[in-house]
């Protein structure tokens, strides 16, 4: 705009001196300047139409002097100082990185989804200064492809390695041993990768700290490779995309990690050895594709991955059971001559297999330990069951964390608060005790999602403000927040029962003592009431609400439930029509906590 108005003002001073010379060119084409006198001249009309003509011609020029600007891009010169930036961010990114995190060499390949491949965006200055990499080779390409980052410790030992594509990393002279890949997002979609090859230093591999410090880079990388100027909202939501990056469970080791993979490796043959079993593997659920993976094989099988529901492995982790069986045994029709025969292409026909599910402590399904063959052609005996089980128990802790054992020590804690001796004296004023006896004509998950089994129930009771059973559609996600929060209490808000699998007509007889929350102590008895609640527990996703009932604590403390009678369900709004409960009923008693009146007394 500066230089159209600086021209424009040099066009329109030398329309001023160069008057004279249009004015004798006018002349010789025959355009003469009529004569008139000095008081014609000086005449308001002949005053005007000079003027007027003068004027008319500034604007001409004027509007002429500014015809460039239809050709000019005024977002140019921003989009310049942005490529700029983005140059100098991304080359600081590429010396940032391979300093912090210690690798040989650090690239940044922007992805061309078009063409199927990457190209090289910026690099350290030991790899070609421009290189392309196939979309579906390698750990670079997995990346680019599902959107979760790698961290391996040493590719030699995984699937994806390739001897042609890592032993001499483009022709450098480099050999992969560990490396990690990042992806970098771009309104929502994989638009790049942060490749960080061989972790040097005293280090072998990258360290969960290298994660966290490369996925926040990426966040960054992300703003500047924005066509626009984003909005403060949408560079938090890119930023929170990239640090919620998950690790792709098969390629994510970590030191750490790896460290746990030689350990899980005695274990697994010392399985095979006390049971007497042909091949044994741990296999660990991919929660994005609903899939098991092998992490580690004792045996002749090879790596290989099993969708949730799928035979006997995929069965046992969908339904969160134990299984034992025999396939050979064509009337139990657990045998399938294409899986079965020559399983996974190792030479092994299977006769027998053993399927123990891996849980945390909120019993939700972290993969499977999977024993095939027992040897002299039996099915595995009990006490096999009972040893695998018992593996199974801490491999699980393991597989959860550091901190595992104190949650399930918590978990346990928790579980004995609410037996009657146990909190004799300690729940104070307003609590009562429920006994469980049993429920009949529960629905089958067939009736409510199509599902193969019955459902596995469970019961919650909770005192609660208000009528529960008035309320509106979202009922499931404020409850599982609540029972998320309720977690971390020393005595549970939510009283739970055991949970009995695949059984539309359960029987607990249980006596479960529930506390009244703090924040109630001081409401009118009239105002509370005691919430039942029917649960499905699912394995893999968060377990299922059914169905409701609830008693006014008014009646309870008065005895009007202390007798174990029928209820029906109420079903949870918003899902009236998700399961049938028409014949569904509990049976079920509240009564006054009559330990109460002797500790006051």
């Amino acid at each position: 705009m500066a230089a159209a108005a600086i021209g424009n003002t040099i066009s329109d001073a030398a329309g001023i001196f160069s008057g004279g010379a249009v004015e004798r060119l006018a002349r010789r084409a025959g355009v003469e300047e009529p004569e008139m006198t000095t008081e014609q001249r000086n005449h308001k009309t002949t005053k005007v139409w000079q003027y007027s003509g003068q004027l008319v011609g500034i604007v001409i020029g004027c509007t002429l002097g500014c015809c460039p600007l239809l050709w000019m891009d005024p977002n140019e010169g921003a989009r310049q100082r942005r490529e700029k930036e983005r140059e100098e961010v991304f080359e600081s990114v590429i010396t940032k990185v391979q300093q912090l995190l210690q690798g040989e060499a650090v690239g940044l390949l922007l992805f061309d989804q078009e063409r199927g491949e990457l190209v090289a965006s910026h690099q350290s200055s030991n790899l070609p200064k421009s290189f392309k990499w196939k979309a579906t080779e390698g750990f670079i390409g997995h990346v680019a492809n599902t959107g979760q980052f790698v961290n391996i410790a040493d590719i030699k030992d995984e699937m994806l390695y390739k001897p042609s594509l890592h032993d001499n990393f483009l022709d450098t002279g480099i050999t992969v041993q560990s490396i990690l890949c990042m992806p970098v997002f771009k309104d929502g979609k994989v638009h790049g990768v942060v490749t960080v090859i061989n972790k040097m230093g005293n280090s072998v591999a990258f360290s969960q700290k290298d994660e966290d410090v490369l996925s926040a880079i990426c966040s960054h990388i992300s703003v500047a490779l924005a066509d626009e100027k984003q909005s403060f909202q949408e560079v938090i939501d890119m930023c929170e995309q990239s640090m919620k990056t998950s690790g792709s469970p098969e390629y994510s080791t970590s030191a750490a990690s790896q460290r746990m993979a030689t350990l899980f490796v005695p274990a697994l043959e010392g399985i095979r050895n006390v049971l007497g079993a042909e091949a044994t593997t741990l296999m660990l659920l991919d929660q994005s594709s609903q899939e098991l993976y092998t992490e580690v094989i004792d045996g002749p099988l090879p790596p290989h991955r099993t969708p949730v529901g799928v035979g006997v492995a995929g069965q046992a982790v969908a339904s969160g059971q134990l299984m034992n069986v025999e396939v050979k045994d064509h009337a139990s029709g657990w045998f399938v001559a294409a899986r079965h025969k020559n399983y996974q292409g190792s030479g092994l026909d299977v006769r027998s297999e053993l399927v123990v599910p891996l849980f945390d402590t909120s019993r939700k399904c972290l993969g499977a330990i999977k024993c095939i063959n027992k040897s002299g052609g039996a099915a595995f005996r009990e006490e096999d069951v009972k040893y695998v089980s018992e593996v199974a128990h801490h491999i699980g802790m393991m597989l959860e964390g550091p901190d595992a054992g104190l949650r399930r020590v918590l978990a346990l804690s928790r579980q004995r608060m609410q037996e009657k001796n146990v909190l004799q004296g300690t729940l104070g004023q307003g609590a009562v005790l429920c006994n469980l006896e049993k429920a009949e004509y529960l629905p089958s998950r067939s009736e409510a999602s199509n599902r193969r089994f019955s459902i596995d129930p469970y019961v919650t009771f909770s005192i609660v403000r208000g009528d529960p059973l008035e309320g509106g559609p979202g009922v499931q996600q404020r409850l599982m927040r609540a029972r998320n929060k309720d977690r971390k209490a020393a005595i549970r808000r939510f009283a739970k029962s055991g949970t009995i699998l695949e059984d539309a007509n359960p029987s607990w007889n249980e006596t479960i003592a529930v506390a009244l929350p703090q924040k109630y102590r001081d409401v009118p008895v009239e105002d509370l009431w005691v919430y039942v609640l029917l649960w499905d527990y699912d394995s893999l996703q968060a377990d299922d609400l059914v169905g409701q009932t609830a008693f006014p604590l008014l009646d309870v403390q008065a005895g009007k439930l202390r007798q174990v009678t029928p209820h029906k369900l109420a079903p949870i709004p918003g899902q009236k029509d998700l399961y049938n409960l028409e014949h569904a009923r509990i049976w079920v008693s509240v009564s006054p906590f009559e330990g109460n009146e002797e500790d006051d007394a």
